[in-house]
């Protein structure tokens, strides 16, 4: 970690249709920096990747991205950002009509100058380290979970982006088969030139990936440290969400 600054959310208020809210949320995140943010259901925690991704494009507040607004960005420098973003969203979003290989060619193929020759070379690469060779000509409908999510993390690295988005990736995954998954994301975490922001429901999965821990509630920040003051549970919501109690600050909804 360099300390040069990536990535700083400010004062951001937004409200989903879902009824997730953010109110005054801020936080900064540095190159080589990787961050867990958190909560239960509804706590806003949902809506911070795509706020930071720019599909939600009307929010109060500001997201600086290498120190500038995203919001003052012509049409040249979203397409720009985009390119320096990796997005492991949570339905996974691949597209249907697609093979494996194509699926995660096709970053490559709209957003970088590499050659034909080059592409496929890349994409061979990460089918081998995430072993997807068997259904590299697979279309979504035909593969498993942990296929699926292999393949969506594989799109999103390959661009080499700057910031990693992680948005509920373990929800609905037998764990032992997400082990080639996280093996990869711990390895991609261990990266001191990049960033990583995970949004999970289960924080502690990602203790050893982690440098700083945020917890969302009822759209506000209400836990914000360290690993280590992560691990010591001194703050009652904390505690209260990780022994999965009804008793403590949280109203169950």
């Amino acid at each position: 970690m360099n300390g040069e600054e990536l990535l700083r959310v400010e004062s951001v208020c937004f409200t989903d249709a879902g009824g997730a809210v953010c109110r005054d949320v801020s936080f900064s995140l540095a190159r080589g920096e990787n961050l867990i943010i958190f909560g239960p259901e509804g706590s806003g925690a949902e809506v911070v990747c795509p706020l930071i991704a720019g599909t939600v494009i009307s929010f109060d507040g500001e997201i600086f991205f290498k120190g500038r607004s995203v919001e003052s960005f012509d049409y040249f420098e979203r397409h720009n950002y985009r390119k320096e973003l990796g997005y492991l969203q949570r339905d996974y979003g691949l597209i249907n009509n697609m093979s494996v290989e194509e699926n995660i060619a096709l970053p490559l193929r709209y957003h970088s100058r590499l050659s034909s020759w080059e592409i496929t070379s890349l994409v061979n690469r990460l089918l081998g380290e995430l072993e997807l060779e068997h259904c590299r000509g697979l279309r979504p409908f035909s593969l498993s979970g942990s296929e699926t999510q292999r393949t969506a993390y594989c799109r999103a690295i390959a661009l080499d982006p700057d910031l990693l988005l992680v948005e509920h990736a373990l929800e609905g995954q037998c764990l032992l088969n997400s082990r080639l998954f996280l093996e990869a994301l711990g390895r991609w975490c261990a990266r001191d030139d990049r960033s990583v922001i995970i949004v999970t429901y289960e924080p502690e999965r990602f203790v050893d990936f982690s440098d700083r821990f945020l917890m969302l509630y009822d759209g506000n920040i209400v836990f914000s440290g360290s690993r280590d003051e992560f691990l010591a549970r001194q703050n009652d919501y904390l505690d209260q969400y990780m022994r999965s109690s009804l008793d403590g600050p949280m109203k169950v909804r």
